[in-house]
């Protein structure tokens, strides 16, 4: 048994154990109301254990999504335990909220980091180029937003390495910072990543989830209740559920204004990514330096 499936084990481990129990009970409840109103309860067991194994499945989602499992090395979830936050976007550039964003960080004041589809990027080169001109960081989120983890290596590289030449080709910028769609990621992808092409593999502290179509309000009190010194916040400025792109993203343009406005009440300094990284790289270096000076 290797160490990361015995953490996988550990943490997945409770969770299946208590749900198997809660299945046996169920069925015998099940079984119990079939002896009562005598109809047949095959229907029900199944959709009954469905609904169990989806919930232990949207359990370990979530988990894998802000813990991970395995190596964590060059991966970034969030930054140093300052008053600092980081504004994400993904998917994009997109010719219709893309550029209403722009407007809103470029009245706030605020310069925040764009994962770019390779693909958008050279479907809508000058939105691309405004995000540059305007200070903000690029990222790269692969070519085409394919799913990484199932890929082959073949089909990984050639992601990563299409949507670094997109993004340059347009933008004149080889990005540094790299997220894989949908966050998802395994070992062999992350050794890639972050080892072969010299990457920092970038998630989220907090999503916004404004994927699932949240109202402004909802947006603004989700961002205030999980925010943290470091969080880098995660938003969409393209995309869909099951598409690269399409997607409604009025509320996010709608909320952004009010989550910049409260997190500076709050007390955070907004930066792009590429800022904070070299506020985290300081402040592991600084037990360092308090050492060599001792």
């Amino acid at each position: 048994m290797n160490g990361r499936f015995s953490r996988l084990l550990a943490i997945a481990g409770p969770a299946l154990i208590l749900s198997a129990g809660a299945v046996v009970l169920g069925l015998r409840s099940v079984e119990r109301l079939d002896r009562i109103i005598g109809a047949s309860t095959h229907v029900g067991l199944v959709l009954f254990s469905i609904l169990i194994l989806a919930g232990i499945a949207a359990a370990l989602v979530s988990y894998y999504e802000y813990h991970g499992f395995g190596r964590q090395d060059g991966v970034i979830r969030r930054g140093p335990s300052k008053p600092l936050v980081a504004i994400t976007f993904d998917d994009g550039p997109n010719p219709k909220y893309t550029p209403k964003i722009l407007d809103v960080l470029r009245e706030k004041g605020v310069r925040a980091t764009f994962f770019c589809v390779g693909l958008h990027v050279k479907k809508y080169p000058q939105v691309a180029r405004r995000i540059v001109a305007e200070g903000h960081d690029i990222g790269n989120h692969t070519y085409g937003h394919r799913d990484l983890a199932p890929s082959t290596r073949r089909v990984v590289v050639n992601q990563i390495r299409r949507g670094a030449d997109a993004i340059f080709s347009v933008t004149g910028v080889d990005p540094k910072l790299f997220r894989p769609p949908r966050g998802l990621y395994s070992e062999a992808v992350r050794r890639i990543v972050v080892e072969e092409f010299g990457l920092q593999m970038v998630l989220w502290t907090v999503s916004a989830l404004d994927w699932r179509r949240l109202s402004p309000g909802q947006i603004v009190r989700r961002v205030a209740r999980f925010v943290r010194p470091g969080a880098i916040i995660l938003f969409h400025d393209s995309g869909a559920l099951l598409r690269r792109e399409g997607g409604k993203r009025t509320s996010t343009v709608e909320a952004l204004p009010l989550v910049i406005d409260y997190l500076r009440e709050a007390g955070y300094q907004i930066v792009p990514v590429s800022e904070m990284l070299r506020h985290l790289a300081d402040s592991e270096l600084e037990p360092r330096r308090i050492l060599e000076r001792a």
